[in-house]
């Protein structure tokens, strides 16, 4: 490994760290710490094996471009547009998820911590989102810099929540009575979750095209993008999951299934739970910068991916009228549409564990697991990329797709 090599492991480290993993644990029920241990086994094939998928597309692409351009090589410029819209669906829904998570944390630190009259959900939500746009809008380069700047600092407090709750470990979860069908349903229920928390699929387009254009040679470009993604899903496996671990280990089923029924995260939950100061006031801090940080950036995210489509259809037929576009306009439309729909849905309190189980999980699953599955094995200049999991990863893709819904009814 080189420094550039390095460096991108903490990229697609940072970027995947987050909000993410604080909502798996509130998605172990009874007996669901028997899921955790076969879940920890079997995602790092299938985290590697789907994200190398992703870069050996871009990777090997006879010109340097994106994932969309890629695809649309390959595939043609309807395909392309369907994955713009698949990435667009998967991080707008992650907004409404982190959204809904951000006024449920100030909301129940308002209450619980410092002791306030409850405000009007519609209201603090306005105020939340209202912020969090403005800062977008005011400097979306400075927030871009202290979002980023903040990661690692962020990933140490995470991993000294996970040390810190050792002392708090109750490992009587693995007493509990075993059923098969408990394991089943939570297996189906956390794998949508663990996928979403440990994706890093967004910047693997930035990587790949890096690499591509730093290496003339495509075996070189790809030995170093598979590189960085092996290394990126090991830190990942040790980090997410020993998280994962020490929340479910630190916590009692009545407090995951509260957490669950308020839709509130697993460090929101512990900082009532227990009679300790650290807790009470830095869990929710950390919870808090945790999703903040997720959100500006799955915002930023989500507004380019909507510019993009509405630009897709406009010069769709004439190509020419994307120089005559008002950029700016168009901008401020979409972030004021986004805001309204957002703030809509936050107001609503959906189920932030469906949100991202049922909806944000799968899409990955579509775009990250089965896309490069199926393209490696139709198309000649990537059948050499094929891997021996490449069967299993097409698998468990499905088994993302369907697991949420297959979870609940059983």
């Amino acid at each position: 490994m080189n420094n550039f090599d390095r460096g991108w492991v903490l990229t697609c480290f940072g970027t995947a760290v987050g909000a993410g993993m604080l909502y798996l644990p509130t998605q172990v029920g009874p007996g669901g710490i028997w899921s955790v241990i076969l879940l920890t086994l079997i995602i790092f094939p299938v985290t590697y094996v789907s994200h190398i998928g992703v870069t050996r597309i871009i990777a090997s692409c006879p010109k340097a471009t994106d994932f969309v351009g890629a695809i649309e090589h390959d595939l043609g410029r309807t395909v392309g547009f369907t994955i713009s819209i698949l990435y667009f669906l998967s991080i707008v829904t992650a907004c409404i998820g982190y959204s809904t998570g951000l006024t449920n944390i100030i909301n129940s630190f308002l209450v619980n911590q410092l002791h306030f009259a409850e405000v009007s959900r519609p209201l603090l939500t306005f105020i939340v989102l209202l912020c969090m746009t403005m800062m977008l809008l005011g400097s979306a380069r400075v927030m871009v810099i202290i979002t980023s700047a903040a990661t690692f600092p962020l990933i140490i407090l995470l991993f000294f929540v996970s040390v810190y709750l050792i002392p708090h470990w109750n490992l009587s979860s693995f007493y509990e009575p075993f059923t098969m069908k408990n394991f089943l349903k939570y297996t189906f229920l956390l794998l949508p979750l663990l996928v979403f928390a440990m994706n890093f699929s967004p910047v693997c387009s930035s990587l790949a095209s890096f690499y591509r254009k730093e290496y003339k040679s495509i075996d070189e470009a790809v030995g170093h993008t598979d590189t960085v993604i092996k290394w990126t899903s090991i830190l990942l496996l040790i980090f997410v999951m020993f998280f994962l671990l020490s929340v479910c280990f630190a916590s009692t089923p009545e407090m995951l299934l509260d957490a669950y029924r308020t839709n509130k995260d697993a460090l929101t939950t512990l900082s009532l739970a227990y009679n300790s100061p650290i807790l009470q006031y830095v869990f929710p801090l950390v919870a808090f910068l945790a999703i903040a940080s997720s959100y500006f950036g799955h915002f930023e995210g989500t507004r380019d991916g909507l510019n993009g489509i509405i630009i897709q259809l406009i010069a769709w037929k004439n190509p020419a009228l994307k120089d005559k576009l008002n950029l700016s306009k168009m901008k401020m439309f979409s972030t004021v549409a986004l805001f309204a729909m957002i703030w809509f849905l936050s107001v609503c309190n959906l189920s932030i564990l469906t949100i991202l189980g049922a909806l944000s999980g799968p899409v990955v699953a579509i775009y990250a697991y089965l896309m490069p599955v199926v393209m490696m094995k139709r198309i000649p200049r990537l059948r050499i990329y094929r891997s021996k999991w490449a069967a299993f990863v097409f698998v468990m893709g499905i088994c993302v797709i369907v697991g949420y819904y297959v979870g609940k009814i059983m």
